[in-house]
């Protein structure tokens, strides 16, 4: 808001104090006493004018030059006067019809500044959004494991293709099981930082979403490519040398039970090798622990990329993967976790155009509606997730980026 005064010719215009403010108020204040009877006031730093005006004009600071000059801004401040108090005689009218306050002494306004809000959150939580995105995960994970159970029938009785990391390196059967150990401590800590994080909805429907991704790529990829078995020692099922919903049930049923690791005993189907699960897992634990955490914890970045390099290491000296897959799988897990936050941090992206390539993603619909309510880049903040105890909660939690 805004005040404009018309001036007589010659006078002078001086500046004083900015208006009070009283909580959230702000006060226009005017009177009589010492000869001041004008002021405006602004919030946000700007200065209120005062036109000061004493007996003859000679309260004002200065000196006329003439006797005409004097005689016009005397004038001046009479015109101005009149017209400050017919305003102040009439403004109630006017201003209860504004919804502005008048304090009845001394023409003190107080005009209520409401404190700035939005009509919807910049991060809302949409929790049901993010139980369809664990759905849309659940249902790529049996995808995958029923992937599997076909691809376990048809893998041939082949030698191992030549590597050049596995011919290189003796076999260590104990290998897998470190690498699995690794995976379960990577996303254990992985999963912590997303709960505490304060807008953990979102976040946990990104990762649902790109695991969802990566699941349902990797189910088709090691089904339409079936290479031989890397390791001759490790220990796979006896073929069925038929197929059946009922095998396929119990077998998916079996995977899903010892979560898709080795190291419980439950994953005894081999033919799962184009693209690495375990480098999956790895590489994302590794972004998501990066991007979501604040930079100075360089050292916790640093330990995870150790973890992920240690890990497919791991992998590779057992003889689980062939290196290819573990190429394939660091390149397709990185370039969607790329690819969904560019599209997730920039608010252009999520507008149809001719110049938006990455509507053309057959995936780009379902990232829309998820993630259309989402205004910029989530913020790194922090609080206590549960309702109790209250000491670890935090009304105001900080940004720690």
């Amino acid at each position: 808001m805004s005040y404009f005064r018309p001036t007589a010719a010659g006078s002078n215009l001086h500046t004083a104090a900015p208006s009070t403010l009283h909580g959230s108020q702000m006060v226009l204040g005017g009177g009589s006493e010492g000869g001041r009877y004008g002021s405006v006031g602004e919030s946000g730093g700007l200065m209120g004018e005062i036109q000061y005006c004493g007996s003859g004009g000679n309260s004002r600071s200065g000196t006329s030059s003439s006797a005409s000059s004097v005689v016009d801004e005397s004038d001046h401040c009479h015109m101005t006067h009149d017209v400050y108090q017919r305003l102040l005689a009439n403004h109630d009218s006017y201003i209860n019809a504004n919804g502005v306050i008048k304090d009845g002494g001394g023409g003190m306004v107080k005009i209520p500044i409401p404190s700035p809000h939005r009509d919807e959150p910049r991060f809302p939580k949409e929790k049901f959004k993010t139980l369809l995105a664990f759905l849309f995960l659940f249902s790529n994970w049996i995808f995958t494991t029923a992937s599997l159970a076909l691809t376990h029938e048809r893998v041939p009785n082949y030698k191992p293709l030549p590597d050049v990391t596995l011919d290189a390196v003796t076999t260590q059967e104990w290998g897998l099981d470190v690498s699995e150990i690794i995976i379960m401590i990577t996303v254990y800590l992985c999963v912590m930082v997303l709960l505490f994080h304060k807008h953990r909805w979102i976040l946990f429907r990104r990762v649902f979403l790109m695991m969802g991704l990566l699941y349902f790529y990797r189910s088709i990829t090691m089904y339409v490519t079936v290479l031989p078995v890397a390791n001759p020692h490790y220990p796979c099922a006896p073929k069925a040398n038929y197929t059946s919903p009922v095998l396929v049930a119990k077998r998916v049923i079996q995977l899903l039970s010892g979560f898709g690791l080795s190291i419980n005993g439950k994953h005894t189907f081999c033919g799962d090798y184009i693209y690495s699960g375990h480098t999956v897992c790895l590489v994302l634990a590794y972004l998501v622990v990066r991007e979501y955490t604040p930079r100075r914890w360089w050292l916790l970045h640093w330990c995870f990329a150790l973890l992920a390099v240690t890990g497919v290491v791991m992998v590779l000296i057992a003889r689980g993967h062939y290196t290819v897959d573990c190429i394939i799988a660091y390149y397709i897990t990185t370039r969607i976790f790329y690819i969904y936050h560019t599209l997730a941090n920039n608010t252009s992206l999520k507008e149809s155009g001719p110049s938006n390539f990455f509507e053309r993603l057959w995936w780009y619909p379902l990232f829309w509606r998820f993630e259309r309510n989402v205004q910029g880049v989530v913020p790194r903040h922090y609080e206590w997730p549960l309702p109790w105890p209250r000491r670890w909660s935090s009304k105001n939690p900080q940004r720690t980026s």
